[in-house]
């Protein structure tokens, strides 16, 4: 069977949002690979809030803060200390069993005292000493470094693009060099919004056109305390660079940096006053000690990702803790391919959802909400469980507005449905029913299809005379009054008016929506709407109009219904054996003088009480035919 609809219906559906939906998609997808640049800064920002609403606790017995605070200042002397006092400090940290004893301090100039010559020469023996090691920083605007390197290093592979590379730097004195057993780089490289996430651990310093490499003051502290010689450097740009110092490999991702674990652990700090009051503290036995100024307006403080302030040797003593403990946060292998792949998979899953559940928004809505928040799930997931940094809002930022997008254009496509049914169907159909079409898939409902309906044909007795007697106007005021009363009585009981016939109306049932008692609506409804006639002539009287009598002709078949016509003009209609029944069978009334004749297929599915009028010959059918009518 031939299943046309009307032009509009044609358009309504998931074609219907295949285009914005598809150019929605690109365009957003196309953001996300050209600007992927720009979207970093955000991208940072959710690796941040991972860290700030799930913090991962590290272990960090295995080192010390050493601090110069303000207890120590107000005791000792403000800043800066003689070199032998510090001397006497690191001596004192010694004592304690530091397996290695870090400063994170510049000594580039010699001491200023009277007796500064003196004071140095204190400070490196007592350096010598000590598994001690002290801080640099390579310089863009500095000289080439003058000392030499302290630890060997085996290299697989140089990529010198791979590491932090300056052409200068800033180093301690050369006898205070010699004298310490480590060199570390404590240049910190902050994002463009201030927040110290990623510490390089490798540095090249390229004097001259050579390169010379140069570790992290962190990485430095763990080669001291293992009393390890040299570093072991695989480093060509890819994800599987690494480096090992003594027992510890250190995996350094494609860039060459380890991620700050922000952990809400406090790093334990010592005060320097107990230490040089005492020349020793409990607590320090086997640790990595770090001495460093803990003042403000002294030392400097870095924004870290859960956005509080640290002081440096902090974010040393956690990198060199995250590195004995093998604890990193990297970036998911692929990682943009897989929020790629969370968009585009989500997209999909969207478009079935909002097409399949168009009519019913809430669902839609139930439905999309887990798609949607799918990659903020497994980003969550990937650092929570893994240590991998994903980024899931991106995605899910992206299928928001695809659902938003999905969603406002099947509420036009709903908006543009219910407009045009409105227009098409409320002279035939009741307003219930329009709601209910535009509800459902209307479509569907409206193609044309055999179906068994029951039609209904109430027809103006003598209105022929009557009209000649009356004169137009009046006759119009007679048959408007009577289709008043027709229309609300098949539209309460929820039939389709197929058609008016100048003083008849056609009505069936059972189509578009279904309804199963049909043939018990259609004759209910014929019966109301004589007795609403009945009780209404005497008001149609006393304003000077006749009196309406009709008669009523019902019959039940299969039919086919759905709407019909051309490009230019079309309607929902019945045609079939059972729309010609009632015609033939309403003519018949008058002949044997019954307000209503019903036929052998209303009759046989009606629950309704019947009386028999025996068979008649109806015109065009061969057979007689058995009549009936209300008991």
């Amino acid at each position: 069977m031939d299943t046309t609809t009307t032009p509009s219906a044609r358009h309504f559906g998931p074609r219907g949002l295949i285009v914005p939906f598809a150019v929605l998609a690109v365009l957003l997808f196309g953001a996300h690979v050209a600007f992927d640049r720009m979207f970093a800064g955000l991208r940072e920002k959710t690796y941040d809030t991972y860290q700030s609403v799930s913090p991962i606790e590290l272990d960090l017995d295995q080192v010390a803060i050493v601090a110069i605070d303000e207890e120590s200042l107000a005791r000792f002397g403000r800043w800066p200390w003689p070199r032998a006092e510090i001397g006497k400090l690191v001596d004192a940290v010694t004592s304690s069993g530091a397996a290695a004893v870090g400063l994170d301090l510049f000594f580039a100039e010699p001491d200023s005292g009277a007796d500064g010559a003196a004071s140095d020469a204190a400070f490196a023996r007592a350096l010598a000493r000590a598994p001690s090691l002290l801080a640099m920083s390579l310089d863009p605007s500095a000289g080439p470094i003058e000392i030499g390197e302290k630890a060997g290093w085996t290299v697989v592979g140089l990529d010198p693009a791979a590491a932090e590379a300056v052409p200068g730097g800033i180093a301690p004195l050369p006898d205070l060099a010699e004298a310490a057993s480590g060199l570390g780089i404590v240049r910190t490289l902050p994002d463009a919004d201030g927040v110290i996430r990623k510490v390089p651990l490798v540095w090249a310093e390229t004097p001259g056109g050579e390169t010379r490499l140069w570790p992290a003051l962190s990485m430095e502290l763990l080669r001291v305390a293992q009393g390890a010689p040299s570093y072991t450097l695989r480093l060509e740009g890819l994800p599987s660079d690494a480096v090992r110092v003594g027992g510890v490999t250190v995996p350094l991702g494609g860039d060459g940096r380890i991620r700050i674990i922000d952990t809400t652990v406090p790093v334990p700090h010592v005060s320097a006053t107990g230490l040089l009051d005492t020349g020793r503290a409990d607590g320090l036995d086997g640790r990595i000690a770090i001495i460093a100024v803990d003042a403000a307006g002294i030392d400097q403080y870095h924004l870290t990702a859960r956005g509080g302030h640290r002081l440096g040797a902090d974010i040393h003593a956690i990198l060199a803790t995250q590195m004995l403990e093998g604890r990193y946060l990297f970036e998911a292998p692929h990682a943009r391919a897989i929020e790629r792949g969370l968009f585009l998979g989500g997209i999909l899953l969207l478009f079935l959802i909002l097409t399949g559940l168009a009519r019913r928004p809430l669902l839609a809505v139930l439905a999309s909400a887990p798609v949607i928040a799918a990659p903020l799930a497994a980003g969550a997931y990937a650092y929570a469980s893994r240590d991998l940094l994903l980024d899931g809002v991106q995605p899910a930022a992206g299928l928001l507005a695809m659902g938003a997008a999905g969603g406002y254009a099947l509420y036009r496509e709903a908006e543009r449905r219910r407009v045009v049914l409105q227009k098409q169907f409320s002279q035939f159909l009741s307003p219930e029913v329009v709601r209910h079409l535009a509800e459902t898939d209307t479509a569907a409902a409206l193609k044309v299809e055999d179906r068994e309906i029951t039609a209904m044909l109430v027809d103006v007795r003598g209105f022929t005379a009557m009209s000649g007697a009356l004169g137009a106007d009046k006759a119009v005021e007679v048959v408007n009054h009577f289709l008043e009363i027709a229309n609300r009585e098949i539209f309460a009981r929820g039939g389709t008016i197929d058609k008016y016939m100048g003083d008849a109306v056609l009505a069936f049932w059972n189509a578009p929506l279904e309804a199963p008692d049909h043939a018990d609506r259609a004759i209910d409804c014929a019966r109301a709407i004589i007795a609403a006639l009945k009780v209404a002539n005497p008001q149609l009287q006393a304003r000077g109009l006749p009196a309406i009598e009709v008669v009523a002709a019902i019959e039940s078949g299969v039919c086919s219904v759905g709407n019909m016509g051309t490009e230019r003009r079309i309607d929902y209609t019945a045609i079939g054996p059972a729309i010609n029944m009632t015609s033939r069978l309403e003519a018949e009334t008058k002949k044997m003088g019954q307000e209503m004749l019903i036929g052998p297929g209303a009759a046989a599915r009606t629950r309704f009480a019947l009386t028999p009028l025996g068979e008649v010959h109806l015109r065009g059918m061969d057979k007689p035919c058995a009549v009936f009518r209300p008991a």
